[in-house]
């Protein structure tokens, strides 16, 4: 096939097949890369029908896809509240236009004798201000949930840790919690525990369940009090109290019998076949297909297994509900972590390999900050099948975020504009852009947002294309701003001038908490861990000094009065006016900062070189607020509002 055919066939695909890099460089795409990402992609080739199983559209001006060459006038749509409405066609291009305006909302659209739903967007997310019910300067916290500390933990974070934490938040005047990933991961394997590899984002990490509510052993109520989470052994430990638990409510000794059978068909065949996965890891070697007869007469025979896992997710989505409760003063009260991508091994590539790119990894081309580019190990949904199955895994995994949080926050948005798709093998520089839907994701994001009453905020740091910042504004999903990266290279940018539609943050757990930076701690462990590469270390630390003070002199127009010889202390307080005096309608500020910690969450480039996802708070969630330094620094970010 001549490379120009090629092209053409990977552009009708979604593939870009030229590209600019982060220094403004044209590239093209190599045929060698084209030829395997098709490949991968050919599984996307599967039945076409004429007509979309959902369509996705603004409810203020609606429109569908000029689907049939009849020449139909009229449609019934038969919308979501109850009632009918009778439209009028016009023809707008590739488009048919209806003559009236329809309520947000999941809609049945007859046409002819088929039934398509459409799916009716408002203008822009649910935002800060909705959730006031009046414009609003408010501030919030970010936390490790793993990372909390309760008496009697079992050497790890669990939503009873959590509830303590939320309720405290709220005592303290916080709006809102950001929390780290909560989806599911191996339980079979304790070993893989980044929450930004999980196993499925449709449903919840079982270990952050609390089956010591549900079981008394004495043995398990020794706090277990080492800085860093062990997660085999701590994985052990709650497997043994998860066990206990389940045989006792197998023999009828625990309430919730009829709320666990009502959680259980809710859940339907997601939930099911999530269960089964986890019996058959458990079971150890290569999985058959979710629907071949090996694994039904797995099912068949290891019936107690997979009720077994059904029951921990029920407990974890109790034990949230639980939190959520006791943080119920929140205005807005817990935000989600939505990862981009999975492990391509998990339950969510296994139970729909039809839906997902299996055979590629998600990541990013080079740029400033990495030369070489960056390859996750992560998979993610195909867009060809995202519309030939209406959107259904898409709106399965931002529905389960949402559904007790109210907020969430999606990881590297830009993965609703496009992603950096590497086949399986090759370099992270032998790679493509992969076009998704943007329009239609960020209507049916909006519409969910409104539903669940959630305000959506969307990670978009690093290389964000020309035009994707500007309609995720419109949209209504905030931005995010981190103290560090607000320079415009010669000085640091005034708080008041920080965007409007985005959330301020003096760092997240991908960047060095603000002591740490300062004190140079992230390139202390870069340079133990050989992570400088061809970049030269002595560049880098003056490139640090020469940021001090740029940092200092635009702390000291703030109002706070500081040398590049301040201690760590003194930064963070004024890290923290900095952040509460910007123009964001939220300020949020991880604990790592209100606590002052010299040490990062996580330290990007590394796995297990660094305690990536291991780090734990050294107080208790119920009192690490009450600390007279954090308190004071609380009462430094609740003055944000006063001055509104």
């Amino acid at each position: 096939m001549r490379d120009r055919d090629l092209e053409r066939i990977a552009e009708s695909a979604g593939l870009l097949t030229q590209w600019r890099d982060a220094f403004g460089a044209p590239q093209r795409v190599a045929p060698d890369t084209l030829r395997a990402l098709l490949a991968t992609m050919r599984a996307d080739d599967g039945e076409k029908t004429s007509l979309p199983t959902l369509i996705v559209t603004d409810a203020a001006t609606p429109s569908i896809p000029h689907v049939s060459r009849a020449a139909r006038t009229r449609v019934r749509i038969d919308l979501e509240q109850g009632d009918s409405v009778d439209c009028s066609l016009r023809r707008r291009g590739d488009r048919l236009l209806l003559d009236k305006p329809l309520p947000p909302g999941y809609h049945t659209l007859q046409f002819g004798k088929t039934q398509i739903v459409i799916a009716a967007a408002p203008a822009r997310c649910f935002s800060v201000s909705d959730a006031f019910g009046r414009d609003e300067k408010c501030w919030g916290i970010a936390a490790q949930v793993y990372a909390l500390r309760r008496d009697g933990d079992l050497g790890f974070g669990d939503f009873t840790a959590l509830a303590d934490f939320g309720a405290a938040s709220a005592r303290h005047g916080a709006a809102a919690v950001a929390l780290s990933p909560l989806h599911a991961m191996f339980y079979a394997d304790a070993r893989r525990f980044s929450p930004y590899s999980p196993s499925n984002r449709a449903f919840l990490n079982v270990l952050h369940a609390d089956p010591q509510k549900l079981v008394n052993d004495a043995r398990s109520q020794k706090s277990v009090r080492t800085s860093l989470v062990d997660w085999t052994a701590a994985a052990d430990k709650h497997h043994a109290l998860s066990e206990a638990a389940f045989a006792r409510f197998v023999a009828g000794e625990l309430p919730g019998a009829g709320d666990f059978a009502e959680f259980r068909r809710s859940g339907g065949d997601a939930l099911a076949h999530h269960a089964l996965f986890e019996a058959l890891d458990e079971h150890g070697g290569r999985k058959p297909a979710v629907d071949s007869a090996s694994t039904r007469r797995f099912r068949d025979t290891h019936t107690e297994r997979v009720a077994f896992h059904t029951f921990l997710q029920w407990r974890a989505a109790r034990d949230l509900d639980e939190a959520n409760a006791a943080a119920k003063n929140m205005p807005i009260g817990f935000v989600a972590d939505l990862a981009v991508g999975v492990d391509p091994n998990g339950s969510e590539c296994w139970t729909q390999p039809h839906a997902m790119l299996i055979g590629a990894t998600i990541g990013a081309p080079p740029d400033a900050l990495n030369a070489v580019g960056q390859s996750w190990g992560l998979t993610t949904f195909s867009p060809t099948a995202l519309r030939r199955d209406g959107f259904a895994t898409f709106l399965a995994i931002l529905r389960a975020s949402m559904r007790r949080a109210g907020g969430v926050r999606l990881d590297h948005v830009m993965s609703l504009m496009r992603l950096w798709l590497v086949p399986d093998g090759a370099r992270p520089i032998e790679g493509a852009y992969l076009r998704y839907p943007f329009d239609d994701l960020v209507r049916l994001v909006a519409l969910e947002s409104w539903r669940h009453r959630c305000i959506v905020i969307g990670e978009d740091l690093g290389t964000v294309p020309e035009d994707c910042r500007t309609r995720l504004e419109k949209a209504g999903i905030l931005g995010l701003d981190v103290l560090p990266f607000m320079h415009d290279g010669e000085k640091f940018i005034p708080p008041k001038r920080w965007r409007t539609n985005a959330i301020a943050m003096t760092s997240t757990h991908d960047v060095a908490p603000v002591a740490a930076w300062w004190a140079g701690r992230d390139l202390d462990w870069r340079r133990r861990l050989h992570l400088f590469g061809e970049q030269n270390e002595a560049d880098e630390r003056a490139g640090r000094a020469r940021s001090k003070v740029k940092l200092a002199n635009a702390f000291s127009r703030n109002g706070s009065r500081v040398s590049t010889r301040a201690s760590g202390e003194r930064i963070v307080d004024a890290a923290i006016d900095y952040v509460a005096a910007s123009a964001s309608p939220l300020a949020i500020v991880p604990i790592e900062d209100l606590l002052g910690a010299a040490e990062a969450p996580n330290l990007p480039g590394t796995i297990e070189e660094h305690p990536n996802w291991r780090r734990r708070y050294t107080v208790s969630a119920s009192k690490m607020l009450d600390a007279p330094r954090v308190a004071r620094r609380l009462g430094r970010l609740a003055r944000r509002g006063k001055r509104t």
